[in-house]
């Protein structure tokens, strides 16, 4: 506890004890008034009846012990209990004065013992200081040792260091003369390299000059010959619209191909097709042609023939190896067909595959006689006869009921509307050794290979249905597949 913290609890017990004394004294005040009247009172009562008789003196004792006053009595037991209670209120101030010499008593001892303590922390401290500073002179003649060191370590650091700085300036100066004698040399190289750059771009562009006249040379050549490798034919002798002139038919590039078997692309394929030949002119034909297809999905087929029969342009569709099914379908229903003689057309009732049971089965047929209704009567109405009538005659040609005839036969039965000897492909306007073979055509080549014994061999391509070889082949070099 610090000597400012005694001191104040000091002063604070000093006023309580103050403020305690005060208020007893004006308690008690009254009491002692009251006292004293009383006291002077009996003085008075006293001093002018002594002087009249001791008899009245007796009378007034007796009469007092006889038979006192109350309210003098109440009066004097009230200050009775006052003095008691005055001597209660004097012996606890004493109690609390001896309590508080008691309590300074404690706060001298201690306001002591902190003086010998702080007496004691202060010769710590002064001994404490006094090693300090022995210490700091210590350090001090230790720093003034370094600072010589530093300052001769400095000096020699400083003679080192201008020593090394004079001979990297002589080298500087050294270089300095080696680059500008080397940057003379490069001048000149480079002078001299300038002037075969120069001679090596004039001669360059005697070379650009020379390539430039070459390739105008082949760009005229090869221009030439695109100009001679395509066929240049106005439109009125390509466009016609009777293609049939002299026994000769005249295909525009107004054609679409029909090959392979029917499917969906390939419906969509001639749909768009047709579509775009109606946009670009509905007053020319427009050709289809089936150079070999063995017919296909009922229902594309059926698309390609409604795109044909909303068409505003005709639509001629001309056969020239193979129609079967679907595709001889289109070719009869077609608003104008026309075909080679030796042309293979055939008509066969619809078939499929099919597994379930018996109920699922007969719906099947169900559904595969509505789809041959609504495909074959129009060809046998176009026959002039009932599609009963067309079925027996398909199995009075041929037990399998596939009625097949060449094109001229054709014709007569009205599955084709003409035969034509002669076909012009006007859209064939591209020399094929040019740019290439015409998708008109068939791709695909012949290879030799050998069999097991070592022999070589051509293997022949698949023929289409009711297709025949015709060669002389005694060695057996072409083999079937």
């Amino acid at each position: 506890m610090c000597q400012f913290q005694i001191l104040i609890r000091f002063v604070f017990i000093a006023v309580l004890l103050a403020g305690s004394k005060v208020a007893g004294q004006s308690e008690l005040e009254p009491l002692v008034v009251e006292a004293s009247k009383g006291a002077d009172a009996g003085d008075a009562d006293q001093s002018p009846e002594k002087e009249s008789s001791s008899e009245a003196t007796s009378k007034v004792t007796e009469g007092s012990e006889d038979g006192a006053d109350p309210k003098e009595e109440a009066r004097k037991a009230e200050v009775k209990a006052l003095n008691g209670e005055r001597e209660l209120i004097q012996a606890r101030m004493s109690l609390r004065a001896e309590k508080f010499k008691e309590e300074i008593a404690a706060l001298k001892e201690e306001k002591e013992l902190l003086a010998l303590e702080n007496s004691l922390a202060r010769e710590r401290l002064s001994q404490d200081l006094a090693e300090l500073k022995a210490e700091n002179e210590r350090l001090s003649v230790e720093m003034d040792a370094l600072n010589k060191e530093i300052s001769l370590a400095g000096l020699e650091s400083k003679k080192a260091l201008t020593e090394e700085l004079a001979a990297l300036k002589l080298e500087e100066e050294r270089l300095i003369l080696s680059n500008s004698i080397l940057a003379k040399k490069m001048e000149g190289e480079l002078t001299g390299l300038r002037l075969e750059d120069t001679r090596l771009k004039l001669k360059r562009t005697t070379l650009d000059i020379e390539v430039a006249e070459l390739q105008a040379k082949l760009s005229m050549k090869e221009k030439g010959d695109l100009v001679d490798s395509i066929v240049y034919r106005d439109g009125e002798t390509m466009y016609l619209q009777e293609p049939f002139v002299d026994g000769v038919l005249h295909v525009s590039d107004r054609r679409i191909a029909l090959n392979g078997p029917i499917w969906s692309g390939l419906a969509d394929y001639v749909s768009e097709r047709v579509n775009f030949f109606n946009n670009e002119s509905v007053e020319y034909p427009i050709f289809l042609v089936i150079d070999s297809s063995p017919g296909g999905s009922v229902m594309s087929g059926y698309k390609i023939l409604k795109s044909m029969h909303g068409s505003m342009a005709p639509v001629f569709v001309v056969v020239k190896s193979y129609a079967a099914s679907m595709a001889a379908s289109i070719a009869t229903l077609a608003e104008r067909s026309y075909s080679y003689p030796n042309a293979v057309i055939l008509h066969h009732q619809i078939s499929w595959g099919v597994s379930g049971n018996l109920t699922q089965q007969r719906e099947f047929l169900e559904e595969a006689e509505e789809w041959w209704r609504r495909v074959a009567r129009p060809v046998a109405e176009k026959m002039d006869l009932t599609l009963d009538e067309f079925i027996a005659l398909m199995y009075d040609k041929n037990s399998d009921g596939d009625w097949r005839e060449f094109g001229d036969r054709a014709q007569e039965l009205k599955w084709i509307d003409q035969v034509v000897d002669r076909i012009w492909e006007m859209s064939v306007d591209k020399n094929p050794d040019r740019f290439g073979r015409s998708f008109i055509f068939a791709e695909g080549t012949l290879e030799e290979s050998l069999d097991e014994e070592g022999k070589p061999f051509m293997a022949l391509p698949r023929l289409e249905p009711f297709d025949f070889y015709y060669l002389y082949n005694p060695d057996q070099y072409y083999r079937l597949r």
